[in-house]
């Protein structure tokens, strides 16, 4: 029961990872439609409906047609659902940001939002108000899942199965985001996934990959010709010098038994700042090792994730100046951040401010099968040291949860979590879902705490 609960479960998750050993011939229907109650607690309390808790809700077409002499051609179209709106896209983040008053003027105000140097005082209130809308809206830009409002937002491919493995070309997952989420205990469900507190490129636009399965080994490996998420919503690689300023690579080696199974993977992503729009810069760097061991009816799991961003579209400095030159004209602001390939890791995950990211996230997690259950535990640890006008210590959060979900059948779960996302320094990060991210909390050190109900069922 439970290796075919499993097998359903990756097999929705990761299509590509299944299309060597996948149906025969035909095209097939599939998706999740995942709903529950939860209860957050991020210095501001809020009780809600939300789609896409343990998995993000979805539905896809896939197809196969064998060709013979062991080639095959497939496809995969899989289009997100937010079940709570009928939508395609989802915001599921709380945002929180006060207001300061300076002198007479009262501004809006975000936590390590602060002036980059001393300006006349007749002008200081209103850049500083500036500088934290920008912020504001690109926090809300970055954790805005699907922001182009496309049909077939999680995964677009068409590709050909070969006697020497797959070559696959389109919208997908990234190799070291497959093995981030097979090689932690709870996969991408719930706000205790470690993928709460990274950094990672989850999908790749315009990419190709070659991907080869044989005897327990997984080797992929994945060239991207760019497009962003936000908060321009451009997914079309860019075509103005450097032309390969947003390109990606990456490359990821699994080994998996009947009782254990360790994987690797490294990706990177190429980057045009604000400050040098004709320089290609790298951009965000992952490193990341995972692996499990299996012992009866448990399953122990450690990982560990590196993620490198010395060159973020935007700093602190940056906005100051946006602000400054465009005299804080909304329109005028807008402007400059629409034409620029703006991606979530371009953006302080434990802080929430935009800057660069030196981050270690640790993970160590169990899996315990009960008969017509699953008990899932985590305790995830990330700190990250960058240093930038807004980031001027270390910021470091601890997340504790558990989880259990109970098979009412093959394709329908009920599940239940609790965790808690304990923030110190500068960490102020809320714990959210499997298709959203928390967003922040009231200020630096405030803890996130969350409860979260539901079903799953698959089709």
């Amino acid at each position: 029961m439970r290796k075919h609960v499993l097998a359903a479960a990756l097999t929705v998750a990761f299509p590509a990872a299944f299309a060597q050993t996948a149906m025969m011939n035909g095209i097939e229907l599939y998706g999740v439609v995942d709903m529950g109650y939860e209860y957050v607690d991020n210095g501001v309390s809020a009780n809600r409906i939300q789609s896409g808790i343990s998995t993000g809700s979805r539905w896809g077409l896939r197809g196969r047609e064998d060709l013979g002499s062991g080639y095959s051609a497939i496809f995969t179209l899989e289009s997100r659902i937010e079940v709570d709106t009928g939508q395609v896209q989802n915001n599921g983040s709380i945002y929180w940001c006060g207001t300061r008053t300076i002198g007479t003027t009262t501004v809006p105000s975000c936590p390590g939002v602060t002036l980059v140097s001393p300006l006349p005082p007749t002008v200081a209130p209103a850049v500083l108000g500036g500088m934290n809308t920008i912020n504001s809206q690109l926090l809300q830009a970055v954790t805005t899942v699907n922001s182009a409002n496309a049909l077939f937002d999680r995964q677009a491919y068409a590709g050909l199965i070969t006697p020497f493995g797959a070559v696959i070309a389109g919208r997908q997952y990234t190799p070291g985001y497959e093995t981030f989420v097979k090689f932690n205990s709870f996969y991408d469900s719930f706000g205790g996934n470690p993928g709460q507190i990274a950094a990672i490129n989850l999908r790749a636009n315009n990419a190709v990959q070659y991907r080869a399965e044989l005897k327990g080994f997984t080797l992929g490996a994945m060239y991207g010709f760019g497009g962003a998420e936000a908060p321009a919503a451009n997914r079309t690689e860019r075509v103005a010098p450097p032309s390969e300023g947003d390109d990606f690579w990456g490359i990821e080696l699994q080994y998996v038994t009947d009782w254990f199974g360790i994987a690797g993977a490294y990706q990177n992503n190429r980057t045009v700042t604000y400050s040098n729009p004709t320089e290609n810069s790298k951009g965000l760097e992952t490193y990341n090792v995972g692996g499990w061991v299996g012992l009866g009816n448990f399953k122990f799991y450690g990982h560990y994730l590196k993620s490198i961003n010395d060159n973020p579209v935007l700093t602190p400095t940056n906005i100051q100046n946006i602000v400054v030159s465009t005299g804080g004209s909304p329109t005028a602001i807008a402007g400059t951040l629409g034409s620029l390939y703006i991606n979530s890791w371009d953006v302080d995950a434990l802080r929430g401010v935009a800057g660069p990211i030196d981050l270690s996230v640790y993970h160590l997690g169990l899996e315990w099968s009960l008969g017509f259950g699953k008990l899932i535990a985590a305790i995830n640890w990330a700190e990250d040291s960058a240093r930038s006008q807004w980031a001027t210590e270390d910021a470091e959060v601890q997340t504790y949860a558990v989880g259990y979900y109970h098979y009412l059948s093959k394709r329908t779960w009920l599940y239940g979590q609790a965790a808690l996302a304990n923030n110190g320094d500068q960490s102020r990060i809320a714990l959210g879902g499997a298709g959203y991210r928390g967003g922040w909390t009231t200020n630096y050190g405030e803890d996130s705490r969350q409860i979260q109900l539901g079903i799953r069922h698959l089709f």
